[in-house]
């Protein structure tokens, strides 16, 4: 029956989003972020440059070329095993820049949880909560990775305006947000996921990251997607606008 319920649900958001029954089959679609992709375009948001950090195996830079195909994509994936299959994934995709890197706050060596479960990767260990409710994720091993930080990195092209500045790093997007303060004033769109419950150790939750990106200058437009488990909400994927 779960499955009969899923295939319901891929059914209905490739006729909403008019994206191909084949598209299904390809290597990167995803489809939690066509759904994410496919609402921000139906706002009349107009993206000339999207930041992908933590972009795994292609899903959002796959999803995002379909509903923004004149976008610009840099895409950032740290893990050495993700970056080779989003190579493979978005060879095909015209604008898509890709760098093997972790953006923080800090440049150098970052110590990485690679884990089994690849969406979950971070460079925060999973907390024990994670651990009893998503049993997946338990498994990790330590590997180090190149940092970087939004304000000093050098980009292959020009960041044409509206930027669009997307984050799903695992717990870790306030260290991509201090490592890009300056960086945060060509940005007009933040997308990002956040917690109501830590689902890594000392991870920030949604009130720290709300009331950074108040003080930078950021709206909360809508919320566009939730992960809710045992009755509550435990992570939502959030779109932020700069004020005028």
């Amino acid at each position: 029956m779960n499955l009969f319920f899923k295939i319901i649900d891929v059914l209905r958001v490739l006729i909403v989003t008019k994206q191909s029954f084949f598209s299904v089959f390809k290597k990167g679609f995803s489809i939690a972020s066509s759904q994410i992709v496919y609402s921000i375009r139906n706002m009349n948001i107009e993206i000339s440059t999207i930041i992908d950090v933590g972009a795994n195996i292609g899903q959002f830079a796959n999803a995002s070329k379909h509903f923004y195909p004149d976008a610009a994509i840099h895409s950032f994936e740290p893990v050495p095993d993700c970056f080779e299959n989003l190579k493979k994934n978005t060879q095909s995709l015209k604008g898509v820049n890709l760098y093997n890197v972790a953006l923080g706050s800090k440049e150098g060596s970052l110590r990485f949880y690679q884990n089994e479960h690849s969406h979950a990767s971070s460079a925060l260990p999973v907390s024990n909560y994670q651990k009893e409710n998503v049993p997946i994720t338990r498994n990790t091993k330590e590997i180090d990775v190149t940092a970087a930080i939004l304000d000093t990195f050098i980009f292959k092209t020009l960041l044409p305006q509206p930027v669009l500045l997307k984050m799903d790093v695992q717990g870790f997007e306030m260290e991509v947000l201090i490592g890009g303060k300056e960086f945060l004033k060509k940005v007009d769109y933040v997308l990002l996921e956040t917690s109501f419950t830590a689902m890594y150790e000392k991870e920030p939750l949604f009130d720290d990251l709300h009331t950074f990106l108040k003080i930078e200058g950021f709206e909360l437009l809508v919320p566009l997607d939730f992960l809710r488990a045992n009755g509550k909400i435990l992570q939502m994927d959030v779109l932020y606008k700069r004020k005028k």
